[in-house]
């Protein structure tokens, strides 16, 4: 009697799944909202001649439900099968900087930014923008 009550007793301690154990596949990234974009603009042409770097920005959305851990950016060249550069970015910064070299004319990239619910470890859902490099 006394091991079952012992048992019962960690079962009632143990957090459950939807407090954040693991690797973040809990929850519904649903419920934590999107990232909005600003530049550079979905389906923009840019010219990089003279540029150092490529600066992507987003702005501030509803925090989720747990606070906002992180955000993390992620951008493809093509349609998303080779990784130029992948961050995991402070949850008070909106932008990030990719230098200039990581570009060729001619190419087309894809980017996103999700972030992630520091209660239950989700990350949210995204949408991708796409733009081309025309010039270096």
């Amino acid at each position: 009697m006394k091991k079952m009550v012992l048992l019962l007793a960690l079962l009632l301690f143990l957090p459950s799944p939807a407090e954040g154990i693991g690797g973040g596949m809990q929850g519904d990234s649903g419920s934590v909202p999107k990232v909005s974009y600003i530049k550079p603009e979905d389906g923009s042409a840019l010219d990089l001649t003279g540029k150092d770097s490529v600066v992507f920005e987003w702005q501030m959305v509803p925090i989720p439900g747990g606070g906002r851990e992180a955000y993390k950016f992620v951008l493809f060249e093509g349609d998303g099968y080779l990784e130029v550069s992948s961050l995991v970015i402070d949850p008070r910064t909106f932008r990030a900087e990719v230098p200039a070299d990581k570009f060729s004319p001619g190419s087309s990239y894809r980017w996103y930014v999700k972030q992630r619910d520091s209660r239950t470890l989700v990350w949210s859902q995204h949408d991708s923008w796409y733009f081309e490099v025309i010039k270096k």
